[in-house]
């Protein structure tokens, strides 16, 4: 671990399924909409300084669902394809669920689309199972523990990591203790987090617990007050397309789950 390594935890953008829960689309891509809030909403944002650590960034782990690897590289794709910032394909932080929603893509058709991307990882376990096994929700501790246990074993200094609301209420439970709309992460929403002092297991979402930082607190709070306002070489089409084609308004919501009752999410 770094001292004082800094996670940043993404929520990915608004995709087809968000608009009528549609739960059995299989692999759901980013709308319009949802490209529109990856561009605005975290790569502007980013760029113009609203996340201090931005200029520091180190590494981008990613969950290999279609609607994270587009998120990520409307996000972060001019990192990636500089060589400045690497990505890292995690299948431990992907959805929850076992909806074709929150099921992802075989490894072949991931590689044709995202060719300059590792799947490796996606090929020591069967990731695409939910039905028993590592990824079926009575692990889902056990795997948000492995997701920060690994996290704080990096080497790097400043991560972020792009997930779904689903397992983000599991990678730091402390932070959910009701299941309301009011805490769950919307669409691109992003909070910063840095790891507790102690490793020691306090039911709290540790060991390795993740403790959100003030300013990522202060920042959510002035957001939610307006919401109603408001690597190198030639890239695949599907790693650039959303860059040049976003459009529509800022906004979107999504499911939630809580770590003591685990339901449908996304």
């Amino acid at each position: 671990m770094a001292p004082n390594t800094k996670i940043i935890l993404i929520r990915h953008g608004q995709a087809t399924h968000n608009l009528e829960d549609d739960f059995q689309q299989p692999d759901p891509r980013l709308t319009d909409l949802g490209k529109q809030q990856c561009v605005e909403g975290l790569r502007d944002a980013f760029a113009g300084g609203e996340w201090e650590e931005f200029k520091n960034l180190e590494l981008v782990v990613v969950s290999p669902l279609f609607r994270t690897l587009e998120t990520a590289f409307l996000a972060f794709g001019k990192e990636f394809r500089e060589g400045n910032v690497p990505f890292v394909v995690l299948p431990e932080v992907q959805e929850t669920s076992p909806n074709p929603c929150d099921t992802g893509s075989s490894v072949e058709s991931l590689k044709k689309t995202f060719p300059s991307l590792d799947f490796s990882n996606c090929e020591r376990h069967d990731w695409l199972t939910k039905s028993h096994g590592f990824y079926t929700r009575n692990n889902l501790g056990i795997r948000a523990t492995c997701v920060r246990k690994w996290l704080f074993e990096r080497p790097e200094s400043v991560i972020a990591v792009v997930t779904h609301s689903g397992f983000l209420r599991w990678l730091t439970p402390q932070d959910f203790p009701f299941v309301e709309n009011r805490d769950k992460y919307r669409n691109c929403e992003y909070r910063g987090y840095t790891f507790a002092p102690i490793t020691s297991d306090d039911g709290e979402g540790s060991p390795f617990k993740l403790v959100e930082e003030h300013w990522s607190v202060e920042l959510r709070k002035v957001k939610r007050a307006g919401e109603l306002d408001s690597p190198t070489g030639t890239p695949a089409p599907a790693e650039v397309a959303a860059e040049t084609d976003a459009s529509g308004n800022l906004g979107g919501d999504g499911a939630f789950d809580d770590p003591e009752q685990p339901t449908i999410v996304f």
